[in-house]
């Protein structure tokens, strides 16, 4: 499964569904790509703290499904524009560009697409 993020963190709730989505298919024993593009390279950020509002950061539940078996990528491009560096982001998530994504879609049998259309 290819799930295609393009949400920033903590606008609503298209990257709680995402990542709750990401969880249940792994349980049920699914390989899971998540695929960050757009403002959906915000939501690994390290830096995070959802500490002040007591509510877990989208980073911490990134780390957790990466080390539940999801695999987590980036877009170099869309990273480099909005200023976050590898540096900002979890050891172990992929930097990639649109060649990879094209080749995560034809290897996934199904797509989720959280583009913020519609």
């Amino acid at each position: 499964m290819l799930i295609l993020l393009c949400e920033s963190p903590f606008q609503h709730e298209a990257v709680d569904n995402a990542l709750e989505i990401t969880r249940a298919a792994l349980a049920k024993g699914h390989q899971v790509d998540v695929y960050l593009m757009m403002d959906g390279v915000y939501n690994p950020l390290k830096s995070q703290s959802g500490e002040p509002f007591q509510v877990d950061s989208v980073s911490r539940k990134i780390r957790e499904l990466m080390e539940s078996g999801a695999k987590f990528s980036g877009c170099r491009v869309c990273m480099e524009l909005r200023g976050v560096s590898e540096k900002d982001i979890p050891e172990g998530m992929d930097i990639g560009g649109i060649f990879d994504l094209s080749e995560s879609l034809a290897e996934a049998d199904a797509v989720i697409s959280f583009t913020g259309a519609g």
